[in-house]
């Protein structure tokens, strides 16, 4: 009995070892034998190289799917279009959101990944807000309204007291007298935005109740037409790289100054001729400034180099010929770029877009008064580009905030005999205009808004303007003023350029 339990047990030892052994070493890929079949099935995925941007805006979409290749691949960017490449370029061409999905297919099935909103199309934010109330007693409430286009996401509001608020239309208390600037900063998925202005809330101290010195005084701005110059004109605090050197309210000066000193240096450079004769040009040109005639000379060297003359051309549009229409939008260029750089004002496009509309009113009314009388005597009109003019507005905004300087003049052809009084008329003319459009300008100030904004920008642009072409110069309108009749040219200038000074030298 002990020997065939013996066999029995080595063939059940035999059976256990060999049996698994022979099922593993011919395995079957048969459908139905009862084994486990491995697949590789697609798992669709994808990422872009930039998500937001503005119209045209190219996205560059990568695939990151898994699976057994080859793989099949099918994109639909949302806009209607699709593609077929496994890494494909799109052009957005219109503002929206849009639904991004990639299917990806091979031999054992297809996938599907949808990301809703994936790309975004659209402008930064264009800030702008207003107040409930912009003045009264402390303690005052005011409660800020948020009114910026293309849909910011974020705000940062700074109340000009050291506080501040992330809500997008927020209500703020003001604890103690003063006269606050508020800034709101925005964002969105395209870009930033912000906007300042200055001097916006005004908190006043209360009535004293009979206690000496009850209440803490606060500065505010005067009433009537000195507060609205003070609003036009604008802060003194533009971090101008002269500010160490020269006081605030001297910087008009400054620029008036130079802008006829570089006119002055001109007549140096262009008179000398040889080392061996400075001392007498210097001596020649002092003798001269002596006689109020170096200013003069000066523009009339420029002139004779330049070979300056009136070109008599084909007139399209109001009177204007095409290279004086180029000449004009080169002229409203440099003027809004100039007085942007003068009060330092902040690159949004709405600021760009304010300075360049009032630039153009106040430079092609300016020429075309100059124009019309031109024309009712009978006589060729030209516009003509003025390089130094150019560089010295430039130069007196960078160094003083005030861009005192034209970029281009006006030239006339007379047939016959020059008449003193029709050229006077001719050339008081523009200046005439230029102080009308100040006074509109002015009246302005007291809207709020993109309207006072312009208000002041166009305040300031011709009341220099009207300052600066009546400077008694060859190259100005002022000498044929003065020609013609002194009397007109004092009644004129003379309050004019106190007015200049009182603005930006008296007024803080």
């Amino acid at each position: 009995m002990v020997q065939p339990v013996r066999w029995l047990a080595l063939f059940a030892i035999l059976s256990c070892v060999l049996i698994p052994w022979y099922g593993t070493a011919a395995p079957t890929n048969v459908p139905g034998s009862g084994y486990i079949v491995v697949t590789n099935p697609p798992v669709a995925d994808f990422f872009a190289s930039n998500q937001f941007g503005s119209a045209p805006f190219t996205v560059s979409f990568s695939d990151s799917s898994s699976g057994k290749e080859p793989l099949g691949y099918l994109w639909s960017f949302g806009d209607g279009s699709i593609s077929r490449l496994q890494n494909p370029t799109h052009t957005y061409r219109s503002n929206g959101e849009y639904t991004v999905s990639l299917t990806v297919t091979n031999s054992y099935g297809q996938d599907t990944k949808t990301l809703p909103g994936f790309v975004g199309v659209g402008n930064p934010p264009l800030s702008d807000f207003s107040v409930s109330n912009g003045q009264g007693e402390f303690p005052f409430t005011v409660t800020f309204t948020d009114t910026t286009r293309n849909r910011p996401v974020f705000w940062n509001w700074d109340f000009g007291d050291n506080t501040s608020s992330s809500l997008q239309n927020p209500t703020h208390t003001y604890e103690k007298p003063g006269l606050y600037s508020v800034t709101l900063k925005v964002r969105n998925n395209f870009g930033s935005g912000s906007l300042t202005r200055s001097n916006y809330v005004l908190v006043r101290s209360p009535a004293a109740q009979g206690l000496p010195g009850f209440g803490v005084p606060v500065e505010r701005r005067p009433e009537g037409i000195i507060g609205l110059i003070q609003e036009a004109k604008g802060t003194t605090e533009k971090n101008l790289p002269t500010a160490g050197l020269i006081p605030p309210q001297f910087m008009a000066l400054a620029a008036v100054i130079t802008s006829l000193a570089i006119v002055v240096v001109q007549v140096l450079v262009s008179s000398i001729g040889a080392i061996a004769q400075v001392a007498l040009k210097f001596l020649k040109f002092f003798t001269d400034l002596i006689g109020g005639h170096a200013v003069e000379k000066a523009s009339a060297k420029e002139i004779e180099q330049r070979g300056i003359t009136v070109l008599k051309r084909e007139r399209h549009f109001l009177g204007l010929s095409a290279v004086e229409i180029l000449i004009v939008e080169a002229a409203v260029i440099m003027v809004a770029l100039a007085f942007i750089i003068a009060d330092r004002a902040e690159l949004t496009l709405q600021t760009v877009l304010i300075y360049m509309l009032v630039g153009a009113i106040s430079v092609i009314l300016h020429d075309l008064a100059h124009r019309y009388v031109m024309t009712k005597h009978g006589h060729e009109a030209d516009i003509q580009f003025w390089g130094l003019g150019t560089v010295i507005m430039f130069v007196t905004a960078w160094l003083y905030g005030n861009a005192f300087a034209q970029s281009y003049r006006n030239l006339a052809k007379r047939a016959g005999e020059e008449k003193p009084r029709d050229i006077g008329l001719e050339m008081v003319a523009g200046p005439c205009v230029s102080v009308v459009l100040m006074v509109l300008f002015l009246s302005m100030m007291q809207l709020r808004g993109p309207f006072a904004t312009a208000g002041g920008v166009g305040f300031t642009i011709n009341l220099m303007t009207a300052v600066y072409s009546l400077m008694p110069i060859e190259t100005m309108d002022g000498l044929a003023v003065w020609k013609w009749n002194r009397a007109v040219f004092l009644v004129l200038f003379v309050p004019l350029i106190a007015f200049y000074f009182f603005t930006y030298v008296i007024v803080s």
